[in-house]
């Protein structure tokens, strides 16, 4: 039998050869081009693992299936010399040739583009600066820490190539360098290119320093965060980073500064989602700081890694994947959707600092410029371009409660963005988006994790047909505390969170996550002459404040502050100056500054006045003296801690 079956094929052959030479030619070109296209867009369905698994498989069988008809129909239509035949079906045949070769381009090109959002190799660069450029630099600031690539690695590397002979002071952060710097310890420092979004806020006068040289590098990128590999078709946990930057693409800095920061709980099954956004301001403990407290975007300017850390401490939830997009990138983001459409509130602030908004909201764009740049928008619903959607998303200086209405703001651009998503049908504008995320994006999902996204966006857009409204069911939350100034050094403006407010919030995350049973509501009450608004888990708390600060004792009787040193467990130490030119028992100084977290207080020294002869009289003073701005914004705070949030925040 196999004889047989052999010299069959071999007969096949011969009589192939006999046939017409121009036909014989073109059935073969044919024959080879439809194979290799075949292989091709196998290979590129292959790489879609989990995506339309049966459609996948479906569509390889199928161009097998017409190898083999070709094949062996072209072979009898050649022996039969019904050219004619064969002709159309080689025309046939080269239309699916050229369609295989059109969807391998096209899933190639995807795929390509969606393995590259996760940047592996980043340009770092660490900029010199100085405050006095004509002045002879003789000695240099940079990291004690000698993993830190833009603060150590750089410039031992920039000294070493130039032949420098600087004395070199190692300094245990960014914050010292800059004081450093700031005063004159050294004549220059090594700090990250991105300092000015980083630090210009806490330390104004680096606006003054000078940058008089730079180093960059292209090199592995040393702040990669593994996932937990857990599978999205399963509630996962996704961090969403909005960051500051100056460059275009997020593959040209490391450092960053974390502007917008979105913790969001999945749950693909019931396509719920609880989003949490978390104020930059928030006072909480930097996890690669040695849990110092801070303010939590500050844990960007250590990196990812020190991000989500920090993060899962405050929250006790593990961050399965983690979203880093550069604000530049929303804007070219909103631009390849052609814009997007969101309801602009009317701001409470006709003012942006100096600038005059002419009624509207106004805002920098995104290279952070006003003037002639100063980006405008009317209230009400608009049709939003790239720049307009950027700086709605930023501006928290023309609303009351700031970084509370910038927080809502941020959720409605993103649920905006993600409704236009959904209408894209044209494949030229789902290439413009991609390429728009691909450049400004950074992830820790394999690419193939990224690509499973398909089934969540298709099981959304089946329900989106089927339901008015909403295509996810989107539970929002809100961090109640209150705004705090305290001094570390400077004066520095920080959110003070209630723990209640936390704690709903975090319960809200783990319900929908599976990882905590929700709480069965036995009664349901409400008016029929008041609208049902859906509640905003967290929203509801407020208090006095719980983390409390070192008052101003100066020219304050010593009697004030035995007493309320008695009360705090703080260890008083009083130093005497004998002097008639004070207020006999009045404090003349102490050792710490004012707006110090009394909790971080232990000791407390104060120098005391004492006459060398004693007044007949004395007036008590037994009230906390504070400087009339301190005092008004006292009892601006305290008048808004009185109220409800309730009262304060539009639902």
């Amino acid at each position: 039998m196999k004889k047989k079956k052999k010299n069959k094929f071999i007969n096949l052959f011969k009589k192939l050869k006999k046939t017409t030479p121009g036909f014989h030619f073109l059935y073969i070109i044919v024959l080879v081009l439809f194979v290799m296209s075949s292989i091709l867009l196998s290979y590129s369905l292959i790489l879609l693992n989990g995506i339309e698994t049966t459609v996948r498989t479906l569509l390889i069988i199928i161009m097998i299936t017409y190898l083999f008809i070709y094949f062996f129909i072209g072979s009898a239509l050649l022996i039969t010399k019904k050219h004619k035949i064969l002709v159309g079906i080689s025309i046939l045949t080269l239309i699916f040739t050229a369609i295989n070769a059109f969807g391998y381009y096209y899933i190639e090109k995807t795929y390509t583009v969606v393995d590259n959002i996760s940047k592996e190799e980043v340009i770092y660069t660490s900029s010199l600066l100085t405050l006095d450029k004509d002045k002879e630099i003789k000695n240099i600031g940079i990291l004690k820490d000698e993993n830190s690539i833009e603060g150590f690695i750089l410039p031992q590397e920039y000294i070493a190539k130039n032949g420098k002979k600087w004395k070199i002071t190692n300094y245990e952060n960014n914050d010292s360098l800059i004081k450093a710097l700031l005063e004159k310890e050294v004549d220059a420092i090594f700090i990250t290119s991105n300092y000015k979004l980083l630090y210009s806020t806490t330390y104004p006068e680096l606006e003054n320093a000078i940058e008089i040289d730079s180093i960059s590098k292209k090199m592995n990128n040393n702040d990669t965060v593994a996932s937990t590999g857990k599978d999205i078709t399963e509630p996962f946990t996704i961090l969403l980073l909005g960051v500051d930057s100056e460059y275009d693409g997020l593959a040209n800095n490391a450092a960053f500064n974390g502007d917008s920061i979105m913790l969001i709980s999945f749950n693909p099954k019931t396509l719920s989602a609880t989003v949490f956004s978390i104020p930059r301001d928030t006072y909480v403990p930097i996890a690669c700081n040695n849990n110092k407290k801070h303010k939590i975007n500050s844990a960007a300017a250590y990196g990812t890694k020190c991000m989500i850390d920090t993060i899962q401490n405050l929250t006790d939830i593990t961050i399965d994947y983690f979203v880093k997009i550069n604000f530049k990138g929303v804007v070219n983001l909103v631009d390849a959707l052609d814009g997007i459409d969101a309801f602009i509130d009317e701001p409470d602030f006709k003012k942006n600092g100096n600038i005059d908004c002419k009624g509207m909201v106004c805002e920098q764009n995104s290279s952070r410029q006003f003037g002639e740049h100063t980006v405008y928008i009317k209230p009400g619903n608009q049709h939003l371009n790239g720049e307009q959607a950027l700086a709605y998303a930023r501006n928290r200086h023309q609303w009351a409660l700031s970084d509370f209405k910038r927080v809502e703001h941020q959720q409605a651009i993103v649920t905006a963005i993600a409704n236009k998503a959904k209408t894209i049908r044209n494949i030229n504008t789902f290439y413009k988006v991609l390429n728009a995320v691909s450049n400004n994006m950074d992830t820790n999902m394999e690419t193939n994790q990224m690509l499973n996204f398909y089934n969540v966006g298709k099981n959304i857009l089946l329900k989106s047909k089927f339901n008015e409204g909403e295509f996810i069911n989107i539970q929002k939350t809100f961090l109640s505390g209150y705004d705090q100034t305290i001094y570390q050094g400077y004066d520095m403006y920080t959110y003070q969170y209630y723990e209640e407010s936390l704690n709903e919030i975090v319960d809200a995350m783990k319900i929908n996550l599976g990882l905590k049973k929700p709480e069965i509501i036995k009664t349901f009450s409400f008016s029929v002459n008041e609208e049902y608004t859906v509640p905003v888990v967290g929203r509801k708390y407020t208090g006095v404040r719980k983390d409390e600060t070192l008052p101003n004792f100066v020219n304050q009787k010593i009697g004030y502050v035995e007493e309320w040193v008695s009360t705090r467990n703080i260890n008083l130490i009083k130093n005497i100056t004998e002097s008639n030119a004070c207020i006999h028992n009045s404090i003349l100084s102490q050792d710490i500054h004012s707006g110090v977290l009394v909790s971080n207080i232990n000791n407390l020294t104060v120098n005391v006045c004492q006459n060398i002869t004693k007044p007949e009289t004395e007036t008590p003073n037994n009230e906390p003296n504070n400087d009339d701005s301190a005092d008004e914004n006292e009892n601006n705070q305290n008048d808004i801690l009185e109220k409800p949030l309730e009262d304060l925040i539009a639902p």
